[in-house]
């Protein structure tokens, strides 16, 4: 997991969630995304992290989602930019 999706998550979780974020997160693996890529994979996170915007059940929603089809959480988060 690089800093950035850490400093994202110390920054919008509380202290006692910080954990079972990255729990979370780490169960999300090259396995799930295409081409086994790392840089997918680490969009597929900065993607969820975006759109659960601090609420640790979206995490774990969006997480299970992103292990079915990394791409749907990309492309949902990219239209919270338009």
């Amino acid at each position: 997991m690089d800093q950035s999706v850490i400093d994202i998550i110390y920054n919008e979780y509380h202290q006692l969630e910080h954990q079972e974020v990255k729990q979370t997160l780490e169960t999300l693996g090259l396995e799930h995304v295409m081409a086994n890529s790392e840089a997918n994979l680490n969009n597929a996170i900065h993607a969820i992290l975006k759109l659960a915007k601090g609420n640790m059940t979206e995490i774990r929603r969006l997480t299970e989602c992103a292990k079915i089809d990394f791409r749907d959480v990309i492309y949902w988060a990219s239209l919270e930019n338009k």
